[in-house]
């Protein structure tokens, strides 16, 4: 069997093999409520159909976002670059909030829609900075995010202090990000629209293999770099814009889940992507089964959105840390 061939098996068998993770942790993710463990809702066909729907959409939006910070880490050269950190997360919040305050919200593709162009926006802009920042520091896509992070969530306050009561709560359990019980059409929409930004990252994962080097040598080896960037910012604004309109800001997945698969499985971004997609996916929906069973501790549903932060947070406070050491030492 050839190097090539041999390669494209393991690579099967590891995605077959997440894949066979990944419904294990659904099924059990499906038996924790708020009382903890409970077996018996699989006598319950009403309570069983929205528990599968809470369940498929913590893994529709968990793949999402996963992908999306593998796809930005490399494409930026960055290994804390995430949606949440460069502010894409933040423009989708943005473009939500507007939305939900002019009354756009009430059709889901609206909301869906006004998301997506706030993450294009924030993308766009992010890729503005950097076309024409000549210094090519590693920290300058933080320094880009932290700016449109300000801006978006001062809008969003904005929006939220000129609303009636009633949207501002809606707001306020929206954007903490909660996994809620989807309508079919919304969790169809999202499925569709997260399937979609996945198989155009994945249709381009030898590209980003290659830009992990570089711009100029993934020009050397045929790389279209613009394009390839066109192509790459645009799914990634289209995921989080699904993601963020289903269930609010959820920030670092993307930063935990490909740094989990570099570090385990694959380097290489014709796995890495796909496995990410599979981990992304298995991890939100065992933190969604978490604050979903934190009820029976405080009485109250931690957001799913609050749990992923206290995990990625530290995480990401190591690996910028790691980095400035890095910087000095080379100084």
């Amino acid at each position: 069997m050839s190097t090539a061939a041999l390669t494209a098996t393991r690579r099967r068998r590891a995605l077959v093999a997440l894949a066979a993770a990944l419904v294990l942790v659904l099924l059990a993710a499906m038996l924790v409520g708020p009382d903890g463990i409970d077996a018996a809702i699989l006598d319950d066909h009403t309570l069983l159909r929205l528990r599968l729907s809470r369940v498929c959409l913590a893994a529709v939006v968990g793949a999402g976002l996963a992908v999306t910070g593998g796809a930005l880490q490399a494409t930026l050269h960055n290994p804390l670059a995430d949606p949440y950190v460069l502010g894409v997360s933040g423009g989708a919040a943005m473009g939500g909030a507007i939305a939900v305050a002019l009354g756009a919200a009430a059709a889901c593709v609206g909301l869906h829609a006004a998301a997506a162009v706030g993450a294009l926006l924030a993308t766009g802009l992010l890729a503005w900075f950097l076309a024409r920042d000549t210094s090519g520091r590693a920290e300058t896509p933080l320094l880009v995010g932290v700016t449109l992070n300000a801006f978006s969530w001062a809008l969003v306050s904005v929006v939220r202090a000129t609303v009636s009561a009633h949207k501002t709560q809606a707001l306020s359990v929206w954007l903490v990000g909660t996994i809620g019980y989807p309508a079919p059409l919304d969790l169809a929409i999202a499925a569709v629209v997260t399937a979609l930004g996945i198989a155009l990252l994945v249709a381009r994962a030898g590209d980003l293999t290659l830009l992990r080097a570089g711009d100029d040598e993934a020009a050397r080896l045929g790389v279209d770099v613009g394009r390839a960037r066109l192509i790459i910012f645009g799914a990634a604004s289209l995921l989080v814009g699904v993601a963020v309109s289903t269930s609010g800001v959820i920030g670092f997945l993307g930063l935990i889940a490909p740094h989990a698969v570099r570090l385990t499985i694959a380097k290489d971004e014709r796995l890495g992507l796909p496995a990410s997609a599979l981990v992304g996916a298995a991890a939100l929906v065992l933190f969604d089964a978490l604050a979903r069973g934190s009820f029976a501790l405080f009485a109250s549903e931690i957001p799913t959105g609050a749990l992923c932060a206290i995990i990625g947070a530290p995480l990401f406070a190591v690996g910028l840390w790691r980095k400035v050491a890095g910087f000095g030492r080379h100084a």
